[in-house]
């Protein structure tokens, strides 16, 4: 199962679509998703770690691999390759 952490920010308006698409992923796709804010200590160590330097941010399986909004295709392709 792949386990995916997006980094957000309460002042980052593209946040939310990403958001929305991540958990709409959930319904048809099995994995693990959290959600952290960049500006706690978790975020900024994630953050730190893949040197991210805009949100939103998605990490697949301890892996940068989207910045931005990625297309529904992009994700679920990404979500396919990266399995467990």
């Amino acid at each position: 199962m792949a386990n995916v952490t997006l980094l957000v920010s309460s002042t980052c308006s593209a946040c939310p679509s990403a958001k929305s698409l991540w958990k709409q992923l959930r319904v048809k796709h099995s994995f693990s998703y959290r959600e952290i804010d960049i500006s706690t200590a978790d975020g900024q160590e994630l953050a730190d770690r893949h040197a991210v330097r805009a949100v939103p941010a998605t990490i697949i399986n301890g892996r940068l691999t989207f910045v931005g909004v990625p297309s529904r295709q992009s994700a679920e392709k990404a979500l396919s390759q990266r399995r467990g």
